[in-house]
């Protein structure tokens, strides 16, 4: 009873600062592109300089949490054992520091930013704070067609103001855009010239082990130059996860526990739906006794539930099944069918044609909002 009033304390307190009005004001910045170069460091440098502001406004806050020095405390605590065990994750570390220096804000607010789902869920295993649906269809072409919707439960009134694409070239490996969030190092929407990648969280049994988010999908999208490579390139989590990996012909989802992985693969079916939990029969006995959604999400001082993960899957089913062909109008439709108050990203991305779609809305669900196309011919 203890630890979970002490985790309802930590989310209620996280969620209910959007009462008090911090300053810098954070305001609507429209979809920014930032252009990102050099060495860990130096990469991390210009994300910091080029989004000052809007980062100082997220350190802010979180220095205004009750319990700020015990998430901080967890959150070096994490970052330590994640650093002995992966020696690539010194890389972000690096580039956490650069943002950090880049936009004059403590280095600790950032790395608690980047690892906010690892540190709640050290707290108490059975809540988290993001979601996601997606899916990927085949059109009669061969063409595909992929829709995914970010949910998170922190901050949910200010990351619409600013979504970014940032465009990463690397001194190591790939150039690739991440589809993110001021301060943020991971590639949670990630595509370079040969892969897409995006994670949905897929609750596992707890463990004790395994990589942060933003580590997995960095090392995916950064340095596979395949949907092979990228498998081989995935780290077992931290906490279950499903995987979404296509290239401009073929799609997988890697369903992935601290333990155990397997994988769907669209060769076999004409789409894949990929929610909050794991649909491989080789996986269901790694899933958590509660799914997330069935436990409540904050969001501004109040609860709410998410569609549950498995009616969502069904919603999707349900809209693709009968299609032999999908667009991206009806793409977009597809998206809106399943958001909710904590959907901060919506894109739709067209992997032959290199066409990326992404909605933009002041406020949550972002899939009502304008949807905004990028050449990706272009970006990259």
């Amino acid at each position: 009873m203890k630890r979970i009033f002490l985790l309802l304390v930590v989310l209620i307190l996280i969620s209910s600062q959007g009462c008090i009005k911090p300053e810098p004001v954070l305001k609507d910045t429209g979809i920014r592109i930032v252009e990102l170069r050099g060495n860990p460091y130096e990469i991390g440098y210009q994300h910091g300089k080029e989004l000052k502001e809007e980062i100082q406004y997220f350190s802010h806050r979180i220095e205004k949490f009750i319990i700020y020095k015990t998430l901080l405390k967890t959150a070096k605590e994490l970052a330590e054992e994640f650093g002995k065990t992966y020696p690539e994750f010194k890389e972000l570390i690096e580039e956490m520091k650069g943002i950090s220096n880049g936009a004059e804000v403590p280095y600790e607010n950032i790395l608690l930013f980047n690892l906010m789902d690892e540190i709640v869920l050290n707290y108490y295993w059975k809540i988290s704070i993001i979601g996601c649906s997606a899916f990927v269809f085949r059109n009669k072409d061969g063409n595909l067609i992929i829709g995914r919707n970010l949910d998170y439960g922190v901050f949910v009134n200010e990351l619409p103001l600013c979504p970014v694409i940032f465009k990463y070239y690397p001194e190591k490996g790939n150039p690739f855009i991440s589809i993110s969030f001021p301060g943020l190092v991971g590639a949670y929407t990630g595509i370079s010239k040969n892969l897409y990648i995006s994670i949905n969280v897929s609750q596992s049994h707890k463990t004790n082990m395994g990589a942060p988010e933003c580590l997995i999908t960095r090392k995916i999208i950064q340095y596979s130059n395949s949907i092979d490579e990228a498998l081989e390139n995935a780290l077992y989590p931290y906490q279950g996860l499903n995987i979404l990996i296509a290239d401009d012909k073929k799609a997988v989802v890697l369903e992935i526990s601290p333990r155990k992985k397997a994988i769907r693969e669209l060769d076999k079916e004409r789409f894949l739906v990929i929610t909050n939990h794991f649909q491989h029969p080789e996986m269901i006995s790694e899933q958590a006794e509660k799914l997330i959604e069935e436990l409540p999400t904050p969001v501004d001082g109040t609860f709410v539930r998410q569609i549950n993960t498995k009616e969502r899957e069904k919603i999707i089913r349900e809209m693709i099944s009968s299609k032999e062909e999908i667009d991206v109008e009806y793409g977009k439709e597809i998206l809106k069918n399943v958001s909710t108050r904590l959907t901060l990203q919506s894109i739709i991305y067209l992997p032959f044609q290199r066409k990326l779609f992404i909605a933009k809305n002041t406020t949550s669900p972002v899939s009502y909002g304008e949807w905004l196309e990028f050449n990706l011919k272009l970006l990259l």
